[in-house]
């Protein structure tokens, strides 16, 4: 059975990388990450990956509306999205949740957009990523009261007590280039004491690069090093990891709740 690594989530249809795309998924493919997870976060993005899709097939496509931009999705974007996850291509809802790291300003129309995106999901029983920043409270009762469908915590960062309550709900957590810092302590506390069958990996390229190219651009390639880190920590072989990984998004994103 072919392993590979899996980015679960990645921008890769990010302005970044639109001139030289064919190098960046090349160089993925070569080091072994033959299934990426692509955001898309507006139209345009969505429209411009479903074209990416006809070239590179082990190309994954989720949509939502991130909460930093609240103030500009109109009634007329929820519409569009309403109608647009109904597409069999789009696997996911995301990312979606709360934001209050750099404004508050907005925390109760994130509320709203949250919830109103989890029940979009719940119809067309499809997964959501979740996206949570300075919100662990908000986020969690949000997604303990309203969320239907299986859910999976983007870039998890929260202590270990959230991570055992999420895991209570039956929630995958998944981590990114942060695990591999120097003093991403809970982090790596987190990632070692994951169970296996609910562990993701991530790059939420081109933020968070990880050791080796911490300072550098992200790209999806780079979840190999995300990969190979947490297999060192757990110590656990590499490809055991992978199998693990493929299970788990296979049951992840195509079960049926």
């Amino acid at each position: 059975m072919e392993k590979y690594w899996i980015d679960t989530h990645c921008h890769m249809n990010d302005e970044t990388y639109r001139d030289n795309l064919d190098e960046y998924m090349q160089r993925a493919w070569d080091f072994g990450v033959h299934k990426n997870v692509f955001i898309c976060m507006n139209r345009a993005d969505l429209e411009y990956t479903f074209e990416l899709q006809k070239k590179y097939p082990y190309i994954d496509i989720a949509y939502g509306y991130h909460p930093e931009d609240v103030d500009k999705i109109s009634e007329d974007d929820l519409k569009y999205m309403e109608e647009i996850i109904r597409d069999e291509r789009i696997i996911a809802i995301g990312e979606i949740g709360l934001d209050y790291y750099w404004d508050k300003t907005y925390k109760q129309e994130q509320k709203q957009l949250f919830v109103r995106q989890i029940e979009m999901a719940n119809k067309v029983s499809k997964p959501i990523l979740i996206h949570s920043r300075s919100a662990a409270q908000d986020t969690y009762d949000i997604l303990k009261q309203n969320a239907k469908t299986k859910v999976l915590m983007h870039c998890f960062g929260e202590s270990a007590e959230m991570m055992r309550e999420y895991l209570k709900l039956g929630y995958y957590i998944a981590f990114g280039g942060v695990v591999t810092f120097k003093n991403a302590k809970a982090p790596k506390e987190n990632a070692t004491n994951v169970p296996l069958d609910r562990l993701m990996l991530e790059t939420d390229c081109p933020y968070m690069t990880p050791v080796p190219f911490r300072g550098k651009t992200n790209e999806t390639a780079y979840v190999k090093y995300v990969g190979e880190f947490i297999a060192e920590i757990r110590n656990i072989p590499t490809d055991e990891l992978q199998l693990q990984l493929m299970e788990n998004y296979r049951r992840f994103f195509s079960e049926k709740n």
